[in-house]
């Protein structure tokens, strides 16, 4: 007795990578597989829509396997934004950053070892969720991430007012509880939104998708706003040069992992601060302290005119012959990160992977394409300091054009 069987996935996957649903059915010498049908519902929140996104069909087999690669119908109904990075305490993920996708209600025909063939539901299938990352050369199987940190391991550098938030995977499995945040001089309090009120993250068994993806504000400026924090635990208390431990703990205390913010003082430079959705499909923040530089690329058309003269009338010399028209400029910004650790090349990475990037301008995220190309991943035995320059092209027009 033989019946096909299905590899399918599990949460938390990277769209941004292969994802499939594999059907085989080839244990006895006489199976087949003969077709399959893959009905997919995507959404945000907790509703599924009523009506299926896709519906997939195969009437052939390979060796009795029948696969399908999903990942770009995912991919198309993500939405990004960075609205997020100022938010205190908690915050859900924005709405369409993280989706369920479910493939409940297909079927497949099939024949048990030579038997009249027979059409069946595929059982056992179950919800994934699934964020708008990438899995690495050394994961070609896009195994699911079951972490709790959704950043790669850095030292953060930080102005005092730099609002930043940080993504976190809020499973049950990862029995995420509680926040600490902890001074270098021993100063830490439980990272609470009203004093000894609420410490306690969205409860992920509430299947949202916006609560098992969610946002910590424990960025700088984002704990110097958030009235249930000691005085003592705010930067203002605290000097350039000061750090902080931010660490998560499970529900019991034990601690999960920590990020440590460091304050920066600049005074010559201007710096700059960059949002992009990193490789778990999140939004991910740097900020480059150093020297930058803006320049402006433009563009234009023309066309030769024809000038009125006659035996009496001369042509004007202020109306030129060739007349420039569609003129325009786009702007880029070159920027340097400042000295940092050499595991920011798995920073860099993720901005000049990403699809979607922003700087910080007169307090709104402009869109902005990073030059891409060649990068020297640096090495402290190599060159001593490390020091990331980067060009982002401002993803608009100087001059709004609707044509």
């Amino acid at each position: 007795m033989s019946t096909p069987i299905i590899s399918q996935p599990e949460s938390l996957k990277m769209a941004r990578s292969p994802i499939f649903y594999t059907g085989k059915n080839n244990t006895l010498t006489n199976d087949s597989l003969d077709s399959m049908n893959l009905r997919l519902k995507i959404w945000s929140g907790t509703s599924a829509p009523t009506p299926y996104n896709y519906i997939l069909s195969k009437s052939y087999s390979i060796n009795e396997v029948i696969n399908f690669e999903i990942s770009n119908l995912i991919k198309s109904e993500f939405l990004h934004n960075f609205d997020i990075w100022n938010d205190i305490f908690y915050t859900q993920s924005p709405e369409g950053e993280t989706l369920w996708v479910s493939a409940g209600g297909s079927d497949w025909i099939y024949s048990d070892n030579g038997l009249a063939p027979e059409e069946a539901v595929i059982g056992s299938l179950t919800n994934f969720l699934c964020v708008d990352g990438w899995s690495g050369k050394t994961n070609p199987q896009n195994t699911e991430h079951s972490s709790v940190s959704l950043w790669t391991d850095r030292k953060r550098y930080v102005l005092e007012s730099n609002y930043e938030a940080l993504a976190i995977y809020n499973s049950v499995d990862n029995d995420f509880g509680f926040i600490t945040i902890t001074w270098n001089n021993g100063d830490s309090d439980t990272f609470f939104n009203i004093d000894g009120i609420s410490s306690t993250p969205p409860d992920p068994v509430s299947g949202n998708t916006q609560d098992l993806i969610i946002y910590a504000g424990v960025g700088p400026a984002n704990l110097e706003a958030n009235a249930g924090l000691d005085a003592v635990i705010k930067p203002s208390a605290h000097n350039s040069g000061d750090w902080y431990d931010v660490i998560l703990r499970e529900t019991d205390g034990t601690e999960i992992t920590r990020v440590r913010y460091e304050l920066i003082c600049e005074p010559k430079y201007t710096p700059y601060q960059v949002a992009f959705v990193n490789r778990f499909g999140v939004a991910d923040f740097i900020t480059f302290f150093k020297r930058s530089d803006e320049s402006g690329s433009f563009t234009n058309e023309q066309f030769k005119r024809s000038i009125y003269q006659d035996g009496f009338t001369s042509a004007s010399l202020q109306v030129g012959q060739y007349q420039d028209f569609n003129i325009n400029s786009r702007n880029s910004i070159r920027l340097n990160t400042g000295w940092v650790e050499e595991n920011y090349d798995e920073v860099i990475e993720d901005i000049l992977m990403s699809e979607n990037v922003a700087i910080l301008l007169d307090g709104n995220w402009v869109s902005a394409n990073p030059q891409r190309g060649s990068v020297d991943y640096q090495k402290e035995v190599n060159q001593k300091v490390i020091n990331y320059q980067l060009t982002f092209d401002i993803a608009f027009n100087e001059r709004t054009l609707i044509r």
